[in-house]
């Protein structure tokens, strides 16, 4: 879980510089547990991925992702792969009185795409979820070129788990003379306790 907040984090942070060609500029990764197995049957889970285009330049947006997962430690089932379908996309860029109109070349604006698939994971303790995106935003310059990938951790042995999911939009940037609240939070249905931890971004999913 800490590789996609920090993800989502320094997406936050860094794009208030003027972006270049490339699109991804944020990704986070999220589960839900829609039935648990039974008798030595796998647990069920919507996985749902939110990808953050610069709509200012770069390519489009991909159609779908995928999903990859493995686990080290399960005697059988122990990877596979999932196509993910967008089911929404959304200009989540803040309208600020002096230009109104985000995603032209020489303003940063962000778009949300959601993607989401289902998956079955027999019980096992170090399951690792990832997705990555080509082209990472030129404006992250805390880690490598490349792709922009993210990953969640799993441990579904006790119970279905269910990850955390952030509460608010990320925003690439504050209007000048607007008030503006940051709100980095998440939230946790299971009422699991939250770390929050900066690593390097990853640019591939064995990162």
């Amino acid at each position: 879980m800490q590789y996609k907040q920090f993800l989502f984090f320094i997406f936050c942070l860094i794009l208030t510089y003027q972006v270049q060609a490339t699109h991804a500029a944020g990704m986070d990764i999220s589960y839900e547990c829609l039935s648990a197995g039974v008798g030595g049957s796998p647990d069920t889970y919507r996985v749902k991925v939110k990808f953050y285009r610069d709509c200012s330049n770069g390519i489009p947006a991909p159609g779908t992702l995928t999903l990859n997962y493995n686990s080290n430690s399960c005697p059988w089932y122990n990877s596979g792969s999932q196509t993910l379908g967008m089911i929404s996309s959304t200009n989540i860029t803040p309208v600020c009185n002096t230009f109104p109109s985000p995603c032209a070349p020489s303003i940063v604006g962000i778009e949300e795409y959601v993607y989401q698939g289902t998956i079955q994971l027999a019980k096992c303790s170090d399951w690792v979820l990832s997705v990555c995106v080509n082209a990472r935003n030129a404006a992250i310059s805390t880690g490598p070129n490349g792709s922009l990938c993210v990953q969640a951790e799993l441990n579904n042995t006790i119970y279905c788990n269910n990850s955390p999911v952030f509460s608010e939009y990320p925003t690439p940037y504050i209007c000048v003379g607007q008030n503006f609240c940051y709100n980095n939070g998440t939230i946790e249905s299971d009422g699991d306790s939250l770390s929050y931890t900066l690593i390097t971004p990853l640019n591939s999913a064995a990162g």
